[in-house]
């Protein structure tokens, strides 16, 4: 059985400009919450989960 093959860009081929991108977990949280207190049936609710998740991995 073969190993597997690393997953090499053909010649010539660009890569992706978010394939390497990096970003600050406040700016996706920030995008996150706007997202989701426009879509959420009922804000309160939303806000408690949101807070609560930031808990669980130490951010306020």
């Amino acid at each position: 059985m073969k190993g597997k093959r690393k997953n090499k860009a053909s010649p010539g081929q660009l890569r992706l400009p978010w394939d390497t991108w990096e970003v600050a977990f406040d700016q996706v949280r920030e995008v996150a919450e706007k997202f989701v207190m426009a879509n959420c049936y009922d804000p309160k609710i939303a806000m408690q989960l949101l807070n609560c998740h930031g808990a669980r991995y130490g951010i306020s």
